[in-house]
Parts: C-alpha cells; structure tokens; sequence
C-alpha cells in the first residue's frame, strides 16, 4: 500500500516528474524491492506485529474524538509538532500510539498541514529503526513539491483572465512589476518562463534562437526520426504574456547600473544590409540561463567536427550523415576493389560514450537498418556502413549503475557498433582520426597506450562541457569568490551569486549549466557540484520563478516574507501586484515565511540504446525504484519522452512522426 502511495505522490510531484509505462518484467536493482513486490508485497505491520494498513480514511468524527480523550499526548504533539524536538515528539509517539491503529490519528490530524506532514515524514526517516517507509526516500522534499505543483496551478488560473485580456492591471500596479531579464531559451529559461506570474513579473528574454528543443530528442532528429518543428516550442509561445523577447546574444553587462547590452542577431540578410544594433536592456532580475558549450579540449582538428548541442547541429548533423550515404554510392567506388575506400566513407566516429554519444549511436544503427533493407535506399551499403564509438573511460554511460552500463555496450555490439573503452582521439584530421587506447593491468592501472588511425567520413564530437563566453563576461563583474574550479558561477541555495556589494545581493540569478551548486549531498563546497542536465537546469528554472513571483526581499539571506503591514522592498507604488494576500496566506500556511533553498530531486536517467532497447534507471532522489534494459525499457524511455513534451502539439506530433518513420522509414532528403 505504502509503495503505490509513493508512486502516486511522484507522480503529482512536479512537472518534471516521471511517467512509469505499464511493466511485464524489470531487473531490480539489490538495494531495492522489486515493481512487483514493490505492488503485490503485504500490508506492514505495526510494532505489535498486526496487520494494519498505514493510513485510514474512513475514521468518523465521533471515533476522532473519542480517540483523541484517550491519547492526548499524541494530539498535543501533532498540533505542536513544527516547534518541538524531533526527538522527544518520536520518543513520545511510540509511548502514546495506539495499539490497534497506530497510524490512524497521525495521518488523520496531520493531512490538513503540509508543514506538519513534512516534519513527521522528515521525522520517521531519521529514525532508523521505523518501517514506516524504505530508508532514503525523501518524502519531505516530494510533499514539498507536491504544494509547489497546487501553488503553480494557482497562479496559471489565476493570470489566465489577463492572458485572455478580460482582465488587465492598472497602471499603479504596472508600475509595480519587476523586470527580470532571461538570457537563453533552453531548460532553465524555459521553465521559468513557464512558471513565472507574468502579473507580477515583466520578462524579457534575450537568446539567439526563438525556441525552446527538447534536447533529449536531438539524436532522434539527427536520423530523421523526429522532425525538428515536432520536438520546439517558440519562445513567445511559452507564456503568452512574456513581454518581450529578443533575437540576440548578451555581450556585456553592468551589475551595478543594471543593464545587460545585446547583440541583436542580422535578420534578413539577403535583402538588408548593414550591421544589427546593440543595445542595453535594463532590469531588476537578471537570469543567467545561457547553458555551455562543446568542449573539445583543444584537440587538433576537433573544433571541424559535428556536434549535438543546439538543433541546427541535429540538422547539420542529419545533412552530411545523408550525404555520407551517398557519397559511398557513386561509381568511383563500386565494385569490390573499392571496399575500403567505400567503407572509409561511411564510417561514423562518436566520441564520447556517455548518454548523448550512445543514443545517437543507437540511431545511426536504427538508420542503418532501416536504410539497408531489400528495396529500400542503400542495400548495397549494408556491410559497409560502421559505427564506432571512442570512449574515454572504462564504461560507457558511467552515470548509470553497472549492469546496465555493460548492458547498454552488450546492446550496441549486438547491433554491429564498435566500442573502444579507454580511448582518446588525439587529432581529426580529413578523412581519418587518430586514436590512443590505454592499456591497463589488472588493478586498472595504465602501464602502456596503443596508437592507431580511424579512416572515416564523419565525425560526432558528444564529450565534454565548457562554459560559453558570457559566463567569463559575467565573472569579470563578480568576485574572484564566484569562480567554480570549472569555469562555472558558483551560486548559494537560492541559485545567486556573490556579488561584489550586499545591495546587490538578489538581483542576478545563474541557473542550469552555467551554474556550480553545491548540492547537500556533495558538502559546503561547490567543487563537487550538480551535473549538467536538463533536469537540474528545469528544476531551478521552476524554483527561481517561485522565489521571484512569491515577493520575499530576495536581498536578505535568507529571503524572507516581510510583514503583512510593512511595505515590500519590491514595491515602488502604493498599490503592489507582489501585496498578494492569497499567496501569502499560502505560504504562512506550509510554513514557508522563510524562501526554501534550493534541492535537486533526482528522478532517473534514461538513454536509447537502438533496435527497440533502452536503458532505465527510475528513482526518487537517492533512493533506487527501479532499473530496466531491453524492450520494456524502451516502452518506459518513449512513454517518458513524450510525457515530457511541453505542449500537447509536441506530443502529437512526436507520436505521428513515430508512426510515420515505422511505416514508412526514415526520412534522409536534403535541402
């Protein structure tokens, strides 16, 4: 009972929670239970070892009552419990529950509080000895979430009558809106353009590209699996109340005027002339959403290499694998002494085993077999085509557990890929890579490297982040302090950075891949900070909105709710959109007059292996639910990816484009 409660709470959790697909058969990971069990196991039993189910819904007003005569103590903790000891509140629930519903009057005296169910969660975890849950699941931070997902629908309900202009703002109160100014449109920026009350907040956004993709898909694109238009939703489109977006690029910013100077892109090229203008934009906010780059590590030749970052490298990407194809199809190279040559020419590097590097694999190789079939375009290029992958580590896909890293290379040998583990690519040059492959001993120490060159036609560059050049922009106008080892900004728990005076404390944000914050799994420190996914960068982009549309005096640490009479540091007028009675009252009630810093709820990682086969790793923070590989796998990854698409278009297209590659093969045209 307790596990489908669970799954139904992460599913509600947020919007960037999970979906499970329907599962015949799973490999479960040993630390945790299997779908199962986790689904068939019997009701837990209480510390008197009676069956009984953990909570009860049907409990009458008058059994209430009555049992609240007869334990008192327990009814005393629970309406106290935000204010006592953890310690002497558990201490004293094992003396007073009763025996026959031990759960009974806890859930239901603490369900109308969120803020008292978080603690008493929060409380039966930390005591080891209490079944009440499996050990590391982090119920507070998921019912946390839940109030944030109720709070978010709110506020969409609630702009949704001056979305559809019935309502409008009066000028006071349009006077009152902070501007927060929004550089890129990717996973950070496009989920707080989602969240963000464009009531209270006047947003800006400033990238060189007007669309938000869906990053995952990009290797899906790269084959003609996906078209591109089905996986992008047009920044103007997120929120219909964004007040402006700009086609540019943020070149220079002044943190202590306020401004940030952009350069717009050139429109129209080929019937205008001249250079496009710069300009400064000024703001309250500003975001730092501008994501990394490609890191090549300055290896010769490897700044020509395609990559897989932005849809017009899927595109590029999609263009010359096509015409790779028909590059070893002309007659210069028929015939059997033209093998190698034929060979070369169809031979795909992807450097990089990591997640992005094996699922473009995997499609390269559903492209292949698509492709090679009888009567289909390229059969004469069935024995030639070569998929190889230059990994530099032991393991592909180190960020998945170990059975299903061997799982996933198991998979793509199957499939005819080559995977070299422990190899670096020394130089790319026309036509041919050379590569390095350590050689280890038993210990896995290097004692030797073998050197060897790669004729090949295409080259994929999938390994390694950098930052892009606005992050050292911005780093010039911060504090040596705020330099990550890595290149990155090192934010606090409400994702600001240091600035170079407290009165600009909260008035520049650092979200997603620009960001080093320190998660309270990795220490104090931000040498050890959260990865570069989307899923970190969607979750703080949904946070930051929050802290903003709330109207905590963000300059304070921590940021708090000023009080009701008090006039707020975000307003400039007498009549405020941020003196929002409802959402204070909100906040008071879960108990948030103090702005939550920041926590990553880790839900899984995902990754397409080809010939229908995933790999799955689900869990709930760093708790493990469960793991899959194979068919089962893949029906969870597709049910997920287009779960996940932001708009109900996306979705179908996504599914047509899926129908129509599987019944009418992949489309390679080139324009």
């Amino acid at each position: 009972m307790l596990q489908i409660i669970i799954a139904v709470l992460l599913l509600l959790a947020s919007k960037t929670s999970l979906a499970f697909a329907p599962v015949v058969r799973m490999t479960a990971k040993s630390s945790s239970s299997s779908m199962i069990d986790m689904i068939m196991a019997p009701k837990k039993q209480n510390r008197d070892n009676t069956n009984t189910p953990l909570f009860y819904a049907d409990t009458t007003e008058s059994e209430t009552v009555k049992e609240e005569k007869q334990s008192p103590e327990l009814f005393a903790h629970f309406n106290s419990v935000t204010q006592g000891s953890k310690d002497d509140y558990f201490e004293d629930q094992v003396k007073t529950t009763d025996n026959k519903h031990p759960y009974r009057d806890k859930t239901m005296n603490v369900i109308s509080s969120e803020r008292k169910l978080k603690t008493w969660l929060h409380t039966q975890h930390l005591d080891s000895s209490n079944d009440f849950y499996p050990e590391g699941l982090p119920m507070d931070v998921v019912m946390e979430r839940i109030g944030d997902t109720l709070e978010d629908v709110a506020t969409h309900a609630r702009r949704k009558g001056c979305e559809s202009g019935k309502m409008s703002l009066t000028k006071d109160q349009e006077d009152s809106r902070k501007t927060v100014v929004v550089l890129g449109s990717g996973w950070g920026a496009h989920a707080l353009m989602k969240v963000a009350d464009c009531r209270k907040l006047r947003l800006v956004v400033v990238s060189p590209v007007n669309h938000f993709v869906f990053t995952p898909m990009l290797a899906s694109s790269a084959v003609g699996t996906i078209e591109y238009r089905s996986m992008t939703e047009a920044v103007r489109s997120a929120n219909p109340m964004i007040d402006d977006y700009l086609q540019g690029s943020a070149v220079g910013v002044d943190v202590h005027k306020k401004t940030v100077q952009v350069q717009l892109n050139s429109l129209l090229e080929d019937v205008t002339h001249g250079d496009p203008p710069t300009f400064e934009v000024p703001y309250d906010y500003l975001v730092c959403s501008v994501g990394c780059k490609i890191n090549d590590w300055g290896i010769k030749g490897a700044d020509k290499a395609l990559r897989l970052k932005t849809l017009d490298d899927a595109r590029i990407l999609r263009r010359d694998i096509s015409e790779c194809l028909e590059f070893a199809s002309r007659p210069d190279v028929a015939g059997d002494e033209h093998t190698a040559e034929r060979t070369r020419r169809v031979t795909f590097l992807i450097v990089g085993g990591g997640p992005t590097g094996v699922e473009l694999a995997g499609e390269i190789l559903d492209l292949k077999a698509d492709v090679t079939k009888f009567h289909a375009s390229y059969p004469h290029l069935k024995e030639n085509i070569r998929v190889v992958i230059a990994q530099g580590g032991s393991d592909l896909v180190p960020q998945f557990e170990p059975k299903l890293r061997e799982e996933a290379k198991k998979s793509l040998e199957a499939k005819g890929a080559e995977v070299l583990l422990n190899t670096f690519v020394t130089e790319v040059g026309d036509g041919f890579a050379n590569l390095k492959t350590n050689v280890l001993d038993e210990d896995g120490k290097v004692v030797g490297a073998k050197e060897s060159t790669l004729p090949l036609g295409l080259t994929a560059w999938c390994a390694g982040t950098a930052p892009v050049p606005f992050v050292e922009t911005l780093l010039e106008q911060l504090p040596p302090e705020a330099r990550n080892r890595d290149g990155r900004i090192k934010v606090d728990k409400w994702l600001r950075p240091l600035m170079p005076s407290e009165d600009l404390t909260g008035s520049v944000y650092v979200i997603g891949d620009a960001a080093a914050f320190a998660d309270q799994g990795f220490g104090a420190t931000a040498d050890f900070p959260l990865p570069q996914t989307a899923q970190v960068a969607g979750q703080q982009g949904a946070f930051l909105a929050r802290l903003l549309d709330r109207g905590y005096d963000v300059a304070a640490t921590p940021p708090m709710l000023l009080p009701a009479a008090a006039k707020s540091s975000n307003s400039t007028t007498a009549i405020d959109v941020f003196n929002d009675p409802q959402m204070r009252a909100w906040l008071e009630l879960r108990g948030l007059d103090q702005a939550p810093g920041f926590i990553f709820l880790n839900l899984g990682i995902l990754a397409y292996t080809g010939g229908g086969e995933a790999l799955s790793q689900v869990q709930l923070g760093d708790y493990p639910l469960f793991s899959y590989f194979g068919s089962v796998a893949f029906l969870l990854w597709r049910s997920v990816y287009l779960v996940k698409q932001v708009a109900t278009r996306n979705r179908v297209l996504v599914t047509f484009d899926w129908m129509k590659s599987n019944v009418f093969g992949r489309d390679m045209t080139r324009f």
